[in-house]
């Protein structure tokens, strides 16, 4: 079953993702003690769909993709470009996520038989709260 939701003046169906990001947007103007309008608020949640998005198809190749012995910065640009996304045209603020996100999936990842079906999930969802705050920190300033 799914729920409907108006983001951007626009009925759209709500997904797993999207209730992710709902939650994360509450958490992330919590952290920051921060609220925005609702215009600004459907423009971020968008923008960390889409981070969530891009994330989630990241994750699903992400490893140690060149062999030195740990999960860095160089296997997620490997990851992205694996998924078809260009690591030189990602936000910075989602490049820094992604990072941050990595930490929090990786973890799960050695969890026999189920690490990578709960790994993807968190790993998409820390990023889109990291992405969050790092836009929700500039808008603050």
């Amino acid at each position: 079953m799914t729920m409907e939701n108006r983001i951007g003046g626009e009925l759209v169906e709500s997904t797993s993702a999207s209730r992710a990001v709902d939650k994360v947007f509450k958490r992330a103007l919590k952290t920051s003690d921060s609220q925005v309008d609702d215009a600004t608020a459907d423009i971020l949640k968008t923008k960390a769909l889409a981070a969530y998005e891009s994330a989630k198809s990241i994750g699903f190749y992400l490893g140690d993709l060149n062999g030195d012995g740990r999960i860095d910065v160089e296997d997620l640009k490997a990851a992205a470009e694996k998924a078809g996304i260009a690591w030189d045209k990602i936000d910075p603020d989602l490049k820094t996520a992604l990072v941050a996100g990595g930490v929090a999936g990786l973890g799960i990842n050695f969890i026999p038989f189920i690490g990578q079906m709960l790994a993807i999930p968190a790993f998409a969802t820390t990023t889109a709260y990291f992405y969050l705050v790092a836009k929700i920190t500039k808008i603050r300033k």
